[in-house]
C-alpha cells in the first residue's frame, strides 16, 4: 500500500502520464515497485514509478524459466522515470515563462515563412485512426513537438476561403519531419535546440499541435 503523500507526489511528478510510454492514463495509471516489496523493495518516492496498465503488465511479469523480450531492470525503469520527471519539469517552466510574458508583444510569423525557433522538444502520443478519440479503440500516433518558451502567433491562408487567418497563442508544434530524422536525431529529444522550418496550420486529424513546424530539408 502505497503513503497518500508519496502516490500524490508521484502523479503530479509525473502529470498522470506513464513514465516509459508517456501516454496519459488518467485513472487508469498504477504505481509499481522498481525493486518489488518481496524482495525488500518500499513504498517510497524513491522506488515508485507510475505506468500504464500495459507497462505495469511488461514491466512486472516475466517468466525467467521461458524468457521472451528483454527485461525491464531496475536501472532501466529509474532512468525512464527520472528522465520523464525532469521533461514534465521543463514543461512546468515554459508554463512559468508563458505566464510571466502574458504582456509582452509575441513574435509574429507568416504562413511558409522561413524561421528559427528556439524550444524544447518532447514525444507525445496521441490517439489515431479510425477515430482520433481513445487510447484503447484508436492506433497510437507518436509525434515529437516542440515547446516554445514563448508564445507566437500565426498568420496563415484559409483553406477554404484564402482569407488570412491571425492564429494567436501558440505554444506547441508538431514537427514535420523525414522518416530518417527520428533516428538520426535521437539525441535531440527532452533537449532545448533551434531549428529551421515554415509553419502551417493544424487541418487534419494527424495535427495534434497548435501548429506545425515543417524541417524537412532545414538544418537544426
Amino acid at each position: 500500500m502505497w503513503p497518500k503523500k508519496v502516490k500524490e507526489d508521484a502523479l503530479v511528478s509525473c502529470r498522470r502520464k506513464c513514465c516509459v510510454c508517456h501516454m496519459f492514463c488518467g485513472r487508469n495509471i498504477e504505481l509499481h515497485h522498481i525493486v518489488m516489496e518481496s524482495k525488500g523493495g518500499e513504498s517510497t518516492f524513491d522506488n515508485c514509478i507510475p505506468l500504464c496498465f500495459n507497462c505495469h503488465a511488461e514491466a512486472g511479469h516475466y517468466n525467467n524459466d521461458h524468457p521472451k523480450g528483454t527485461k525491464y531492470s531496475s536501472a532501466e525503469l529509474r532512468r525512464h522515470r527520472d528522465n520523464w520527471y525532469r521533461t514534465v519539469q521543463q514543461l512546468d517552466l515554459a508554463d512559468h515563462k508563458w505566464e510571466a510574458n502574458e504582456n509582452k508583444q509575441p513574435k509574429e510569423v507568416y504562413e511558409d515563412q522561413v524561421v528559427t525557433l528556439k524550444g524544447f522538444v518532447w514525444r507525445e502520443a496521441f490517439p489515431g485512426p479510425p477515430n482520433y478519440d481513445s487510447f484503447d479503440t484508436d492506433r497510437i500516433e507518436t509525434y515529437w513537438m516542440l515547446i516554445l518558451p514563448e508564445p507566437i502567433c500565426l498568420f496563415a491562408n484559409s483553406f477554404e476561403t484564402e482569407e488570412t487567418i491571425k492564429i494567436e497563442n501558440i505554444k506547441k508544434l508538431q514537427l514535420c519531419v523525414d522518416p530518417e530524422f527520428y533516428s538520426s536525431s535521437k539525441e535531440i529529444i527532452r533537449t532545448d535546440v533551434e531549428l529551421t522550418g515554415k509553419l502551417f496550420m493544424s487541418i487534419t486529424g494527424h495535427h495534434h499541435g497548435d501548429a506545425n513546424f515543417d524541417i524537412r530539408g532545414q538544418h537544426a
